[in-house]
């Protein structure tokens, strides 16, 4: 059951999911006060004025407030114009050039799914690369002007760049190569699986560029299981995005996504996921994906995520996958991951650089692991 309306996160769960609350007449300023930090720091302004502004109910909000999410939303739709303008410029070189990235998560969720994509704040772009295109799309990215600026770990699978071009910046990017860093998800949403059902957003490429809306709940529901199975606190607005998109199903496509759970043995760490959003918002969809999921029984290794932390690679966890091609995959990924992001991990060029960082990310990775395992840093 969704949380009471006159709680904070009641309140806000309530007037994301379409029923705009009156301002409490007993409201304290304690709890004005937790509104407007829960609104700045879950980054929901933007998205609350576009729903609000033009409710009744609305008026009854203190001006101060309203103000502050008007103020909010008008920056955020400027800066989501220069953000789109340079990401159209980059994704249109790429394309041009045989490249064809997928624009991950929110950046893509907030065209296909929201009312107004500048509703959606986002911290990054997210892009998802074949392996056999990263030499040449970290050519071109540099070409126009991104720097890498950090990684993950040392057992990782994205890499961060940042915009140092004159004029209007673009948000940070991270380059992925798998569409999950978790080694018993990596593979379930390969970069091949999603080019070839993936959907055009035009205001951003010609071509096709994102998910699918299948693909993207079933990703959604993976991302939101690594992050709660690494402990961290679960946005609000990742909430939110799984919300829009089950809600959005055609009835083929909610066959379809219980199937492609069943076959990619995650419907547990799905139905969690949609578990979580049912906490939150209702949605007849919703409770029809919980109700599936939960009637399906097999053997599932992503389970084990349900019932332990996982801050990075929990690698005991290779040894119970049944497949032998994906425990194979699952090791080429550790062990050998592709030559162009080792190089550029390390910031090297020269190839023959390549044996000795292998064998330094394997055992660096490895003694990162074990300190993370024991608690020694997270």
């Amino acid at each position: 059951m969704p949380q009471h309306p006159q709680s904070t996160d009641g309140f806000i769960f309530s007037l994301l999911g379409g029923k705009i609350p009156a301002w409490p007449a007993t409201a304290s300023t304690a709890f004005a006060d937790g509104l407007q930090q829960e609104l700045r720091l879950q980054g929901l302004y933007p998205l609350v004025y576009h729903l609000c502004k033009n409710a009744p109910a609305w008026k009854t909000w203190p001006a101060g407030i309203r103000e502050r999410a008007k103020k909010t939303a008008f920056q955020q739709a400027a800066r989501d114009l220069a953000v789109e303008s340079r990401t159209r410029h980059l994704l249109t070189r790429l394309q041009a050039s045989g490249i064809y990235p997928i624009v991950l998560k929110g950046s893509a969720i907030a065209y296909t799914h929201y009312r107004r994509h500048g509703a959606r704040t986002r911290g990054d772009i997210d892009l998802l690369f074949s392996p056999r295109d990263l030499p040449a799309a970290f050519r071109i990215l540099e070409a126009e002007g991104y720097e890498y600026t950090h990684r993950q770990g040392y057992l990782g699978q994205e890499l961060g760049f940042h915009d140092t071009s004159p004029g209007q910046k673009n948000l940070p990017l991270d380059i992925h190569w798998r569409s999950s860093s978790y080694v018993l998800l990596a593979h379930l949403l390969d970069y091949e699986e999603i080019i070839d059902s993936a959907i055009r957003i035009p205001q951003l490429a010609d071509h096709p560029c994102a998910m699918n809306p299948v693909h993207a709940l079933l990703h959604a529901c993976i991302h939101w299981a690594k992050h709660a199975a690494s402990g961290d606190s679960i946005r609000t607005l990742w909430l939110y995005d799984m919300y829009l998109l089950a809600g959005a199903l055609a009835e083929g496509e909610i066959q379809q996504f219980i199937q492609s759970a069943t076959d990619k043995k995650i419907t547990r760490i799905c139905a969690a996921a949609i578990a979580a959003v049912k906490q939150a918002f209702t949605c007849k969809t919703l409770e029809t994906l919980h109700h599936e999921l939960r009637q399906i029984r097999q053997q599932e290794p992503s389970a084990r995520m349900l019932e332990h932390h996982a801050a990075s690679f929990a690698l005991r966890d290779m040894w119970s996958l049944e497949n032998s091609a994906m425990l194979q995959k699952s090791l080429q990924d550790i062990l050998l991951p592709p030559g162009a992001y080792v190089l550029k991990f390390y910031g090297r060029e020269n190839r023959l650089w390549l044996p000795f960082l292998y064998a330094h990310r394997v055992s660096a990775g490895l003694i990162e692991y074990a300190r993370r395992g024991f608690g020694i840093e997270r």
